[in-house]
């Protein structure tokens, strides 16, 4: 559906656009839409040339690579961002994206973003910070995969998600196993091993529902400071 005036204040909560001058916002409502997506809808595909760029309004997006028969969790998007911003600045994506639960997306064509970096220096600077925030994010998920165990990994990504939701010791895995298999560099078989091999340390998992028993092990399993995640 085309946005509408009234939409302003959705499509303003993307900090992307938070800075765009009133002329050219006023022009991207014209152009942008949204549109809501089915669960395991492909976005697009590794090596596609992208004509629009999608944001993340609500649900969850998945960032994946494939070779072969193998397949890689690069990312899950599960809050209001953009997907890819690198591929529309590369003219080429870098990865294939698909909705992991039904989405709501806001979709701008590709050739109004490279309009805006060269005649809005508002939208230009938010879209180079986004490019820095997600050049960190890969940095610190290939020392993650580089530096712990597997073990250790899964012991991370508990302790993080907990203090997301808000540090009370319960939350729900938000995408199913197979794909936090992946996203983590495991197996799914594995990843049901690493679960029961860290029961030791309080962690219980029925089904998608987590609890965290002992922090303070699962932080020493997981070889950092309780500190980091209160």
């Amino acid at each position: 559906m085309i946005l509408h005036p009234n939409d302003a204040d959705r499509m303003r909560s993307v900090a992307l656009f938070r800075g765009v001058n009133d002329a050219h916002f006023h022009a991207l409502l014209k152009v942008a839409s949204l549109r809501h997506v089915e669960a395991r809808t492909i976005l697009f595909r590794e090596g596609q040339r992208p004509t629009v760029l999608y944001t993340l309004i609500e649900g969850s997006v998945e960032l994946f690579s494939e070779h072969h028969e193998r397949r890689c969790t690069v990312a899950v998007i599960r809050s209001t961002k953009p997907c890819v911003l690198t591929s529309i600045m590369r003219d080429c994506s870098p990865m294939s994206a698909r909705t992991l639960e039904r989405s709501l997306l806001l979709l701008v064509p590709a050739k109004v973003i490279h309009e805006l970096i060269e005649t809005d220096l508002g939208f230009a600077s938010a879209a180079t910070q986004e490019l820095a925030d997600d050049c960190h994010e890969v940095v610190e998920d290939l020392k993650n995969h580089r530096l712990r165990t597997a073990i250790e990994r899964l012991a991370h990504w508990m302790l993080r998600s907990d203090k997301s939701a808000g540090g009370t010791g319960s939350f729900a895995i938000p995408y199913d196993k197979r794909t936090l298999a992946s996203y983590l560099g495991m197996a799914p078989e594995n990843l049901s091993r690493n679960l029961s091999a860290l029961a030791p340390q309080g962690l219980a998992v029925r089904g998608r529902r987590v609890t965290l028993n002992n922090r303070s092990a699962l932080a020493a399993k997981a070889g950092l400071s309780l500190a980091q995640f209160t």
